[in-house]
């Protein structure tokens, strides 16, 4: 079996452990957010502004104090917003995250995540010779807050670190490192709790 392989599966087992696991006071939140994807590995065209747009949105399924989310996130011009020399460029992430939680007060939560999925790149070329389209293991880790602002709404903020992961020699051995693609994501937006 191939390492990627390998370790896409035991994400696979993780993910499942944590979904079937019984928790109690389990809530769910659908959240919609926008933000910024910023540092590390975003493109920094000259004389243009650096911070890119990212939105996107998310389940989770939070517990007292162990919870699980799935993430997604689609950032367009992540790789530059020259339109001259990459006219179609951006970056989706797919992530399943093991939430650890705590309540502040009876509606709000302060929590941090961490957690592992699919990076998804693509970057078309202007004459649509070197089109590029690449799907990484990717990693991740933050913190957040989920205010309640209301008996099922909160405000959600949340700043992320984002990497790469991979086996970058290709054998029969399972050697896991991170790679040299990295970047940050800070969001905001609003939560719904069923």
């Amino acid at each position: 079996m191939h390492a990627r392989t390998r370790l896409a599966a035991s994400a696979f087992i993780l993910v499942g452990s944590a979904l079937a696991a019984p928790q109690a006071r389990a809530e769910t939140y659908v959240t919609g957010y926008g933000g910024l994807v910023f540092g590390g590995d975003v493109a920094k065209d000259p004389g243009e502004n650096n911070n890119h747009g990212a939105y996107g949105g998310s389940i989770g399924f939070l517990g007292s104090p162990l919870g699980f989310e799935v993430d997604f996130a689609y950032s367009p011009d992540f790789f530059g917003s020259n339109r001259a020399l990459i006219p179609n460029n951006n970056l989706v992430t797919l992530m399943g995250n093991i939430v650890l939680s705590g309540h502040m007060g009876e509606r709000s939560r302060v929590y941090v995540s961490a957690g592992a999925g699919l990076m998804k790149s693509s970057v078309d070329d202007a004459d649509e010779f070197f089109d590029v389209g690449r799907n990484d293991f990717g990693a991740n880790a933050g913190l957040g807050v989920l205010l309640g602002v209301g008996d099922k709404v909160s405000l959600r903020g949340d700043i992320r670190y984002f990497n790469n992961v991979g086996d970058d020699e290709p054998d029969d051995q399972l050697d896991i490192n991170f790679g040299s693609f990295d970047y940050w994501r800070g969001t905001a937006g609003l939560s719904v709790r069923f």
